[in-house]
């Protein structure tokens, strides 16, 4: 590299840092409130507590039941690698997420309208719009997934992006509490697929609203080093990933232990439907186990974001695996409402602590240079574990409906996950191109 070329490169990193610093209250305020009024949206058809219950209302297969709570997730996953090597080569981000946003909040509309005025006449409608509407929201988003992480990682610098994180999820679970009481009242005066159709229309009032929100961004670009600037085609970027995988030991354990936390999705499509069995609840109590859960999931990222700001997310992952290996063998037990309700509480803040410092350290462990080639691999190659536990989790449920089965499996996927979490080096403090502000 030339000394002209490395001035210029650092003239541009100072104007560039200036520029973040001056944009960050109003970035910062904007992914907060964007990302509460989604994912809070999200929780009136919450994938964890109330999609299992709409599926099985409408004489759904177990293996569906099984497999809608990691739809949206597994959408997302889908394209990542495949659109990597395009955020490589952009100088801006935003333009691209907001047109595949658009599109990621409009497949919800399809069950809102089939519920609420055609699933008594066309039942196989109603039942795939609930089960596609997740996934091909998670592909029209996963499009873009690693570009708006990419926008994240240039708007928040790391010692800041924790908290965003939990703030996001604390705003989503203030309106999941709402949400939970909101949810009992539809589905006790309107049952069936009318009260479901009503709760896809206000999810999709909430989804709108953040798009709106989220064009507000004000993104700043970096500068770019064209002599080391990767412009790989998808081929050859996809030749790379073994010997970056090779290469770096962190993103190999980081990989499996991502992988293995994937084995919450064996308990979790029926955590909602065994709970409502044991204590012989009406459908109209999920209401009351999402509240539980949000106020839980406030209590998490509260934690979360403290901790993750302050020491990195690695810690906030191994909490949360420790919270669900708890889970995993209180629900075999419980029988109480009470006990019930403190199991979802912890749910959720095991839940949104694991969002928090899993999206945190998985940032921190990509180089800039390479960062959605690396995010891309996190997502893809971790995605199978979620489709296994899906196949296992019904498996189970078939073979016997015992849910210690369901539990036991769980717990062992915890431990082996925390095993190898705890040989990744917390990269907080290393040198990987990031920029702390």
């Amino acid at each position: 590299m030339s000394t002209v070329t490395e001035t210029a490169i650092n003239e541009g990193q100072e104007t560039y840092e200036e520029e973040v610093r001056r944009n960050l209250p109003r970035n910062y305020a904007v992914h907060c409130v964007e990302g509460g009024l989604f994912i809070g949206g999200i929780a009136f058809v919450a994938p964890e507590t109330v999609l299992p219950k709409v599926v099985e209302s409408l004489q759904g297969p177990t293996w569906l039941i099984a497999a809608v709570p990691m739809m949206m997730k597994l959408g997302f996953v889908i394209p990542t690698l495949f659109t990597a090597h395009l955020v490589e080569r952009w100088p801006n981000v935003k333009p691209a997420v907001l047109l595949s946003g658009f599109f990621q909040r409009v497949a919800f509309l399809a069950p809102a309208v089939i519920l609420s005025f055609f699933a008594d006449s066309h039942p196989t409608w109603a039942l795939a719009s609930v089960a596609l509407a997740p996934l091909l929201s998670g592909v029209f988003g996963g499009m873009t997934m690693t570009a708006w992480l990419e926008l994240v990682a240039r708007t928040i610098p790391e010692n800041r992006r924790s908290s965003v994180w939990a703030i996001r999820f604390i705003i989503s679970s203030m309106i999941g509490i709402g949400a939970g009481g909101i949810i009992s009242s539809v589905l006790t005066h309107y049952p069936g697929p009318t009260g479901y159709g009503i709760l896809y229309f206000i999810l999709f009032g909430f989804l709108t609203a953040s798009y709106f929100i989220f064009a507000l961004i004000r993104e700043t670009s970096p500068p770019v080093d064209r002599d080391h600037a990767y412009d790989n085609a998808l081929s050859k970027n996809l030749k790379s990933i073994p010997g970056l995988i090779r290469s770096d030991v962190d993103l190999r354990n980081y990989l499996i232990t991502r992988s293995l936390m994937n084995g919450v999705y064996i308990m979790i499509p029926f955590l909602s439907i065994h709970a409502l069995r044991v204590l012989e609840q009406p459908e109209s109590f999920v209401g009351y186990l999402v509240m539980s859960n949000m106020i839980g999931g406030i209590a998490g990222n509260l934690m979360a974001g403290y901790l993750g700001d302050t020491v990195g997310g690695k810690v906030v992952m191994i909490l949360s695996r420790l919270s669900f290996l708890v889970i995993a063998i209180w629900t075999s037990f419980a029988t109480s409402t009470e006990e019930y309700l403190a199991i979802f509480f912890l749910f959720g803040a095991a839940f949104f602590a694991n969002q928090v410092g899993t999206t945190t350290l998985c940032i921190e462990l990509c180089p800039q240079k390479r960062r959605a080639t690396y995010l891309g691999i996190m997502a893809t190659l971790t995605a199978p574990t979620m489709v296994l536990s899906s196949l296992l989790s019904t498996f189970l449920w078939n073979g016997w409906e015992n849910y210690s089965f369901l539990g036991l499996a769980t717990g062992i996927a915890m431990v082996i996950s925390l095993l190898y979490l705890m040989r990744i080096e917390e990269p907080r403090g290393r040198s990987l191109g990031h920029d702390t502000l």
